[in-house]
């Protein structure tokens, strides 16, 4: 092993990684109103490594709740679980919580 220290000339650092085609499908899908979409590659072992890249996509951005995913055999499903920025459920403003209502001693 060498070390070295103080040089002169560093190389360039790598750019940001570009985008898959993956990633920008399914961020298309999810501007959409499609219900699921399927890719389907040449071989297994592609679909896994490209099964990888989806997985990761959702987990960095946090989509967890919003598409679900699985592979079978040499394709990937991709799921929609609610529209991204959909409200979930929520209580009426100034409704009161279960029990408040009830008057006491009656």
């Amino acid at each position: 092993m060498k070390i070295s220290y103080d040089l002169a000339a560093l190389p360039e650092r790598r750019r940001a990684m570009k985008e898959s085609e993956e990633v920008t499908a399914i961020k298309a899908f999810l501007a959409g109103k499609q219900k699921n979409m399927c890719f389907e590659y040449e071989d297994e072992k592609q679909a896994k490594r490209r099964y990888d890249t989806v997985r990761n996509f959702r987990l960095h951005n946090d989509l967890k709740e919003v598409f679900d995913l699985y592979r079978h055999e040499k394709c990937i499903y991709v799921l929609r679980l609610k529209k991204t920025g959909t409200p979930g459920p929520r209580e009426k403003k100034g409704a009161a919580s279960d029990g408040a209502n009830i008057e006491s001693g009656k």
